[in-house]
Parts: structure tokens; C-alpha cells; sequence
């Protein structure tokens, strides 16, 4: 019997990235559908050939005319996480400061 799993579950699943719940239902799917099955091998089998192939290049450092384009192109403390953070975390304070403020007052 054939159970229909969603394509982006089916791809997760390949690469390993679904939680346990999501895991264990497209496990039990696949154990009704021996041709889902088969395609689960066959796209894990291409999965590791492409690993295989391309993680020397992926290994490689990226060229320096292209890191220097990157940094030209952002500029220097802007979308640092732990700058907007700090910066957020300061409004959040304003905005509750004020907001009791003006509870305590009216």
C-alpha cells in the first residue's frame, strides 16, 4: 500500500533532518511502500555520491577577490546578531520603562 509523504518530509527524512515524531511516521509510511523505500536508498546512495565528489571543493577557501567583494559590500557593524540584540533589548527596556510609567501615573 502506498502512503503519500509530503515532499519536503520525504527530503528531510534523505537528509536526515526531521524531528523524532516526523521521522518515525515517514519511517512507518515507508514500511507500507517498498517503492518509497527503494527511492529513500536510491536518493541517500546519490546523496553520499555527491558528498563524495564535491566535499574536496566545498573544503576550499573561497578566493580572496571574493571575500574582499563581500566585506566592500557590508559595511563594518552593521548586522552584527550581538549589536542588534543589545540594541533591541535597550528599546524593549524604553518601551516597557514608559509603558509602567505611564500605568503607575494615570
Amino acid at each position: 500500500m502506498k502512503t503519500r509523504i509530503p515532499d519536503q518530509a520525504f527530503n528531510a527524512y534523505v537528509d536526515g533532518r526531521l524531528g523524532v515524531k516526523a521521522e518515525r511516521d515517514v519511517m512507518h509510511a515507508l514500511e507500507k511502500d517498498p517503492a518509497g523505500a527503494a527511492r529513500v536508498a536510491a536518493w541517500r546512495r546519490q546523496s553520499e555520491a555527491l558528498r563524495a565528489a564535491l566535499s574536496p571543493i566545498a573544503d576550499e577557501p573561497l578566493p580572496l577577490s571574493i571575500v574582499l567583494k563581500i566585506r566592500a559590500a557590508v559595511p563594518e557593524g552593521t548586522g552584527n546578531p550581538l549589536v542588534i540584540g543589545v540594541l533591541l533589548g535597550f528599546l524593549a527596556g524604553l518601551v516597557c520603562g514608559f509603558g509602567l510609567n505611564w500605568i503607575v501615573i494615570h
